[in-house]
């Protein structure tokens, strides 16, 4: 027995020292993973894909790629005093990469007097000053109430983009600076608030604070215009070089033309993307209509309209997946370069029908459901730089219909929507309009733009929000009218331009599209 006992203790030290290696060894594997995933992000499966919100099933695939962790300290050159460590960063992270500016200031500026408000906080006060749209020091003084809808988009996205941004750099407290921070920043003429003036030109301060605050301003300033073209910006993974410029000062030039046509000019969409291209994906290739979208190293970015933000005329989406396998920048160009000259398709024959047959919503003609739907690339013969993107929609009658997603987001930009104070009750026309199936337009055969020879009025009834947005890119853009399933067909009479042919696409979503 004693024998036994003996050896009982000796394997029980064996097996419980191998254990306690075992565990330590998991304990340095799990650290040492711990690390890894403090400096680099890990790829998803391949075989992983992406749902686009607002579009039902549509799929938008390939792999999710890496998402930015900030940017790890580096050699700053010393000739710039401060700027961005080479990374990629969220807004978030570039706001509080900004941080330093402000912090040195309020360290230098020194203990706050009794019951005053604190300097950071004035100062912050003053940046939302300069990033709001309707004071004394705006950066960007356009009022919301304008008549131009691209301009009025831009102005409540900038208004929305600013208040963000003054939040996050509120939130971001003790960070790290260095209280000997000076620098030369060039005066951007940002205007400071009364209080403000006195905090950094009194007692307080002291000359090189202004400077610092100055840059801050600016930096501030120039990640709002940045951002003016995304509607999730607060999601845009951004890269940063700072061997081009201090900050994001490179954007200057490009910032500086775009803000020159949304002061002077109606907003378009080939400005708001050469705009997107300068700030996430300078190197993409140029075409004549600058594309719609693009892929870059850090994900894809199409219009908003394809996230479900319908509502949007110019804005675009970052979305966090890689579509092109073999290239890291692509650029998503329309099929039809110019839609004024692309081939015509002749409607189908409908079925003609009296306006006041058309009461309310043709329920019975709904068509057919959709199954299944995806946003893929064309299949290209070899690798480029410059690839279409296509809405492939798969019904439950087993027919396929695919649609250029280019011409779909101009569709939309062109497309009239009626107002609610224009349904007269009665149509002020007795003359036959033409009832249409939506899948028998969307499979007409040909790779033209749909159009009517004869002219007509041409009612088209879905009640498939995805359908919808296919019919958009297979009409001939110039007079097509989206018509809320709710709504009455006499809402359309003074909508659109005052011939034919006209396209009512009548529901699809309760608010039109």
């Amino acid at each position: 027995m004693d024998a036994q006992k003996q050896i009982y203790n000796i394997l029980s030290g064996y097996f419980m020292g191998l254990i306690t290696r075992l565990l330590q060894l998991d304990l340095l594997l799990v650290s040492g993973m711990l690390k890894v995933a403090a400096t680099m992000t890990m790829r998803a499966p391949e075989s992983v894909t992406y749902r686009l919100a607002g579009l039902g099933a549509t799929l938008l695939s390939q792999n999710i790629i890496p998402q930015p962790d900030g940017s790890t300290p580096q050699a700053i050159p010393q000739s710039m005093g401060w700027t961005l460590a080479p990374g990629v960063y969220t807004p978030r992270q570039l706001v509080e990469g900004f941080s330093p500016l402000l912090d040195t200031v309020v360290h230098r500026l020194g203990k706050d007097p009794p019951n005053a408000r604190p300097a950071r906080a004035m100062l912050l006060d003053n940046v939302a000053s300069n990033l709001a749209v309707d004071t004394r020091e705006s950066t960007l003084p356009l009022t919301g109430d304008t008549p131009d809808v691209s301009r009025r988009e831009m102005v409540q996205q900038a208004d929305r983009i600013g208040k963000s941004l003054v939040q996050w750099a509120r939130e971001h407290t003790e960070g790290v600076f260095d209280p000997d921070l000076n620098i030369r920043s060039p005066c951007e003429g940002h205007l400071l608030t009364p209080p403000n003036v006195e905090l950094m030109f009194g007692r307080r301060s002291q000359p090189h604070l202004m400077q610092l605050f100055n840059e801050y301003m600016h930096q501030m300033v120039l990640l709002r215009d940045s951002l003016l073209p995304f509607s999730n910006y607060k999601e845009v993974v951004i890269p940063v070089d700072n061997k081009r410029s201090r900050g994001i000062r490179h954007i200057e030039p490009s910032r500086a033309q775009f803000l020159a046509t949304l002061v002077t000019k109606s907003v378009s969409q080939a400005s708001v993307m050469a705009y997107a291209k300068a700030f996430l994906a300078p190197n993409l290739p140029a075409t004549s209509t600058g594309g719609y979208g693009f892929q870059y190293s850090h994900g894809v970015v199409l219009p908003a309209l394809f996230g479900g933000n319908s509502n949007s005329l110019h804005l675009l989406q970052y979305v966090p997946v890689k579509l092109a396998s073999a290239e890291t920048d692509v650029l998503f160009d329309y099929r039809h370069t110019d839609y004024y000259a692309a081939p015509r398709v002749e409607i189908p024959v409908g079925a003609e029908t009296m306006p006041t047959d058309l009461a309310k919503f043709p329920i019975d003609s709904q068509g057919e459901t959709v199954q299944g739907a995806s946003l893929d690339l064309v299949p290209s013969p070899s690798p480029s730089a410059i690839r279409q993107l296509e809405l492939r929609l798969e019904f439950n009658n087993g027919k396929c219909a695919a649609v250029d997603a280019g011409q779909i987001a101009r569709g939309h930009r062109y497309a009239y929507q009626v107002l609610a104070k224009k349904d007269h009750g009665a149509h002020a026309t007795t003359k036959l309009v033409s009832v249409h199936s939506d899948l028998d337009v969307l499979l007409q055969p040909g790779d033209g733009l749909i159009s009517a020879a004869k002219g007509g009025i041409h009612v088209i009834p879905t009640t498939e929000p995805l359908v919808a947005l296919a019919l958009l890119g297979r009409l001939y853009p110039e007079n097509v009218i989206l018509l809320p399933q709710k709504g009455k067909l006499s809402q359309t009479d003074d909508a659109g331009k005052g011939f034919e042919p006209k396209f009512v696409i009548w529901g699809g979503m309760e608010a039109g599209i």
